[in-house]
């Protein structure tokens, strides 16, 4: 399975903005960005341009989630087809399996819970799902399938706040959440990207 490797930090020091690629680190004084702050050195000048404008902010949403190009480029065709594409591609991307894993707080970042759903950890009302593209709906409930991941899982919801997404709900002594609903616009807001500027970038 194709994936993408590499320094996560240097990421966030390229865009300088926090992209929550490192999970809990990216919320302490470890964080890179915020003890050096600087991008990584660059020879020579470039000039920005407004396609360089919009690529970043489309490479910077697709990092956030983990996705490849071509499954990115997927979810927008999927989302163009709505009145509102900026608003659907996001809502698309927060309905993925990985990312509820992630919200709920199962895991410390989306890569944490794309490896708990690729090893089977994680079941779809009651039936274990390993495709982390999976696309959740309201009235979901999400668990855990084995005794081991149920040990691994609860010691992180031990470590964390409770998230307070208004679309999930989460019983952390079980292990188990539910979606209440899709998500919406307004709820996620702490998303660190333009998402009309992607919409401009694909429309050329």
């Amino acid at each position: 399975m194709a994936r993408t490797i590499g320094p996560k930090c240097k990421r966030c020091r390229k865009y300088r903005e926090k992209l929550f690629l490192r999970g809990e680190k990216c919320l302490s004084d470890k964080c890179t960005l915020m003890k050096r702050g600087e991008m990584p050195e660059v020879r020579g000048r470039r000039r920005v341009s407004a396609y360089s404008i919009q690529l970043r902010e489309k490479q910077k949403l697709r990092m956030m989630y983990g996705i490849l190009e071509t499954q990115f480029h997927n979810y927008f065709t999927k989302a163009a087809k709505s009145k509102n594409t900026a608003a659907a591609l996001v809502i698309l991307l927060e309905r993925r399996l990985d990312n509820v894993v992630f919200r709920m707080g199962f895991a410390n970042s989306r890569a944490q819970a794309r490896q708990f759903v690729r090893h089977g950890l994680i079941t779809v009302n009651g039936r274990r799902i390993n495709v982390p593209s999976y696309l959740t709906n309201a009235g979901d409930i999400i668990g855990v399938k084995t005794e081991d991941g149920m040990k691994v899982i609860s010691a992180i919801l031990a470590n964390k706040q409770q998230p307070g997404m208004s679309w999930l709900t989460v019983t952390s002594d079980r292990g188990v959440g539910s979606v209440l609903r899709q998500p919406s616009p307004e709820d996620v807001k702490d998303i660190p990207c333009n998402t009309q500027l992607i919409v401009e970038l694909y429309s050329k």
